[in-house]
């Protein structure tokens, strides 16, 4: 997908939208409060472990476009979160290596909130996920030096902190700040070290339509005491290529205690099979191989609640783990969301600090008191 491509597409979408406001005068229209970014970002990709030191040889630049749109607070939440914007976006960026890394494409959706505002000056952070699209990832024909990523298609995670200026028309915005990206596809395809980039950007918006009315609304009380259980999984291969896929699955039970309407803390217990831990111990002569390929774990979580998806970063420890080539630590980011009152869908990363391990797919059950 080209660029040129995605850029065209958002002019011709624009120029649409703009006519068919022209003839629309109800309270709600499409082109109101939508915002239109271009940021270019500069920075460098962290060889966070041996193998990537002598590959990562340069900076990198990043390009991105996105279109949001403002909330107004229809919806207690977006009040409570101070107005966020919410949209889509496109991000290209090289890699640090454009013979052996290649460049990224990424498209996600992300969520863009001001936690302090003063006048003409606000302090947002930016959270995104979506799936990216590496052109130069390891083949054991062409590409043998690429030790980070094994795979065309990655799960894409950004985070960002920024320092913007809104002078009091709301017409156009300017920000900069701190980005950080991180990209792999969860060990379902190795090598599989993971690419985490971190930028400096700067970022220019322009809103079409009118600046409409805030609503403030007050944001009724969250119910303090959430449990949950929830059964994920996926598929995962071994650290070298070329010895197949394995399933590696768990189950979670956790207790969560709503301290603000935005936040939860939680603790939580695991139970942990790993299809490649098994054949591992199967290939050394281990009669218990299965039994052994099981471990459990504690971790504690903090949730970021927006309406009914939470935001998920956890740290956890194995408990005596038989097999533990990966060290006692292990930690998830992701999200949560609830779909009926008592279900929910599960999308998370575990990992091994910055090394992903794999990516669990879930359904859980819940209740609140």
């Amino acid at each position: 997908m080209k660029l040129s491509f995605i850029i065209s597409a958002l002019i011709l979408f624009i120029g649409l939208t703009s006519t068919q406001a022209q003839n629309d005068t109800s309270k709600s229209r499409m082109i109101d409060d939508l915002w239109v970014r271009g940021q270019y970002g500069k920075g460098f990709t962290f060889a966070h472990r041996g193998s990537l030191e002598p590959v990562v040889n340069h900076s990198i630049d990043h390009f991105v476009l996105e279109v949001g749109k403002k909330t107004n607070g229809n919806k207690p939440w977006q009040s409570l979160f101070n107005f966020p914007i919410l949209g889509v976006g496109f991000y290209h960026s090289t890699l640090g290596n454009n013979q052996i890394l290649g460049k990224a494409n990424a498209l996600y959706g992300f969520v863009d909130v001001p936690y302090y505002s003063r006048k003409t000056i606000n302090f947002l952070y930016k959270i995104g996920f979506g799936l990216s699209y590496i052109d130069k990832p390891f083949d054991i024909e062409n590409n043998i030096y690429n030790p980070a990523i094994g795979s065309h298609f990655n799960v894409f995670v950004h985070l960002s902190f920024d320092l913007e200026y809104l002078p009091a028309n709301k017409l156009w915005a300017i920000k900069s700040g701190l980005g950080l990206t991180h990209m792999s596809n969860g060990k379902t395809q190795t090598p599989n070290l993971g690419l985490n980039l971190m930028d400096w950007h700067l970022n220019f918006s322009y809103r079409f339509g009118e600046s409409k009315q805030e609503i403030r609304q007050s944001f009724p009380n969250r119910k303090k005491h959430l449990f949950l259980t929830v059964l994920a999984g996926g598929p995962k291969e071994f650290t070298n290529p070329g010895y197949g896929k394995y399933f590696a699955g768990n189950w979670t039970t956790e207790y969560e205690y709503s301290i603000k309407n935005k936040i939860s803390l939680g603790i939580g217990y695991d139970f942990f099979y790993d299809g490649c831990a098994e054949q591992e111990l199967i290939w050394e002569g281990d009669n218990k191989a299965r039994q052994h390929a099981l471990r459990s774990g504690l971790h504690l979580s903090y949730v970021f609640n927006y309406n009914k998806v939470g935001f998920i970063v956890q740290m956890g420890s194995y408990i005596s783990p038989y097999f533990n080539d990966d060290g006692y630590l292990y930690h998830r980011i992701g999200i949560r969301a609830k779909i009926t009152s008592n279900l929910l869908l599960n999308f998370t990363l575990k990992t091994h600090w910055a090394r992903a391990d794999i990516v669990e797919f879930g359904l859980g059950y819940y209740f609140q008191k």
